[in-house]
């Protein structure tokens, strides 16, 4: 610390607390997990991976459009069913004015009008910790480039990230 004040860096340094005996603890108790329990769900049958459901909380996901492999990256505090439920509504009502700027409607609006969403779901990692899920999230961005996500979004996760 009084070495980045010194050399005067442009550095915030951020003291995150350690593992919890809980999470060290309690992680591998099956018993204790969620499962999905709603009928018919739309969301698990679209996850890639049999190993998770909908009921994930703090997801940092890929969601990849199946007509054009077009893909889109993002986080939540909130579940899996919830915040992929939302992606599936803009994808499903591209022209609704209350969801002109979301990233799936644009999409669906410019490229697959009048065509139901078919997207598949992807679990990346999941983090309870909100500005570690968001360094993630960035992470995955500036690697993999997706294409659907907006440019803005982008451009303000990139201050999570430190650059070499």
């Amino acid at each position: 610390m009084k070495f980045i004040s010194k050399k005067k860096l442009p550095i915030t340094v951020v003291f995150l607390p350690g593992i919890k005996l809980k999470e060290l603890f309690c992680a591998s108790r099956p018993h204790d997990k969620r499962h999905c329990t709603t009928t018919n769900c739309q969301i698990c049958p679209k996850i890639s991976t049999d190993r998770v459901d909908c009921t994930k909380m703090s997801p940092i996901y890929k969601i990849t459009c199946n007509y054009c492999n077009q893909f889109y990256i993002g986080e939540s505090s909130r579940s899996l069913h919830d915040r992929l439920g939302e992606h599936l509504r803009f994808a499903s009502n591209p022209t609704s004015p209350s969801y002109k700027e979301e990233a799936f409607a644009v999409h669906y609006k410019n490229f697959h009008l009048g065509q139901s969403p078919n997207l598949t779901f992807e679990l990346l990692g999941s983090e309870s910790n909100t500005i570690i899920r968001k360094v993630y999230e960035a992470h995955f961005i500036f690697t993999q480039k997706p294409e659907i996500n907006d440019k803005e979004e982008c451009v303000a996760l990139q201050r999570f990230l430190v650059k070499n």
